[in-house]
């Protein structure tokens, strides 16, 4: 990139978070959503320029790309893939690898806003201080060798604020850095006030899942009452059973016969994730969440908490809620509805 368009570059950039630091100071989720998808494009611009600069350096210098050893890297950080990106970024040296995944995870966050609409809500607000103060904390580290101006160059109006004008240069390049490490000190994330948001998330998640297991386990009529550890094997196996994964299994060790039979071979046969209440297991896991001190520590946590027992939590809550229909339709009947 020309030295002109990389001033031009970076003052758009840092036009676009200065945008989302208005919007997640707000912290509520409408504007919190907005802020955090402002960030997250404007880290996926920066990781793309990281990879156009690298592979300009190697066209300038084809000595260098004989012995370039993450050229395949390069090539799909070039395409529209944001973790190629990243994972160029983190070979390159420029992100540490907590941060690298905490990116990854944003990106997806944000992907999830995009396509379908808010999500996490309890937790939307700090996760978008968060990962603002990230991408600042990132971007103040970003280098530049220098660059001119033309007098046809216009700077964003809210990228001013932040330059050092003057009669020869609309910027200095230490600007950028002191720029982004404003941004970063005044964004108003409390990494305490994050893990709390995130345990406090998991542990509402627990509380609704230990009643609707509750819910299943006191069955319907008299008789059908089970254990919670029956509980959570049959919510399993009834939603492996009616899968495309279930069915295949089945057909794989040539079992025939009725539904019924399906659940039962698949309970004793298959490698269930769970065999027992995991209420306890997971009440253990938000109390390590609540004693980490790292957010990036704490996002992998959380994040790995929702979405590996995301199956799980699906079909207990199909399961729940089919019971209490079911009661509902039979507490009609003895109206005479």
């Amino acid at each position: 990139m020309q030295a002109s368009a990389m001033l031009f570059f970076l003052a758009s950039v840092l036009e676009q978070l200065d945008l989302a630091l208005e919007h997640v100071s707000k912290r509520d989720i409408h504007n919190a959503r907005f802020g955090l998808m402002l960030t997250d494009n404007a880290l996926e611009l920066i990781f793309h320029q990281i990879a156009k600069n690298k592979a300009s350096e190697l066209k300038a210098y084809s000595y260098r790309q004989e012995n370039y050893r993450h050229q395949k890297a390069l090539d799909k950080a070039l395409g529209r893939n944001f973790d190629e990106k990243v994972k160029l970024a983190k070979l390159e040296n420029h992100l540490a690898d907590p941060v690298a995944q905490t990116i990854k995870i944003m990106h997806g966050f944000r992907n999830e806003l995009y396509h379908v609409g808010i999500q996490h809500e309890a937790i939307l607000p700090n996760l978008a201080l968060f990962y603002f103060e990230v991408a600042c904390n990132f971007l103040r580290t970003f280098r530049i060798s220098g660059f001119y101006w033309s007098s046809s160059m216009v700077i964003p109006e809210r990228a001013k604020k932040y330059l050092n004008a003057t009669r020869f240069s609309p910027a200095a390049p230490e600007d950028f850095e002191n720029a982004f490490t404003f941004l970063a000190c005044n964004s108003g994330h409390d990494a305490d006030e994050t893990i709390a948001a995130f345990a406090d998330h998991i542990e509402s998640i627990i509380e609704e899942q230990d009643t609707y297991i509750d819910i299943i386990a006191r069955g319907v009529y008299v008789g059908q009452e089970k254990t919670r550890d029956e509980a959570i094997i049959d919510c399993q196996s009834w939603s492996i059973a009616f899968s495309d994964e279930g069915k295949a299994f089945l057909t794989n060790n040539d079992w025939s016969g009725s539904v019924l039979s399906a659940v039962q071979f698949i309970t004793k046969n298959y490698e269930l994730k769970y065999r027992s209440d995991p209420i306890p297991s997971w009440e253990r896991q938000v109390a390590r969440l609540r004693a980490q001190k790292d957010p990036h520590a704490a996002l992998m946590h959380y994040h790995s908490f929702v979405t590996e027992t995301a199956d799980l939590r699906e079909w207990v809550s199909e399961s729940a809620g089919q019971a209490e229909a079911e009661i509902d339709a039979a507490i009609d009947r003895m109206r005479g509805k």
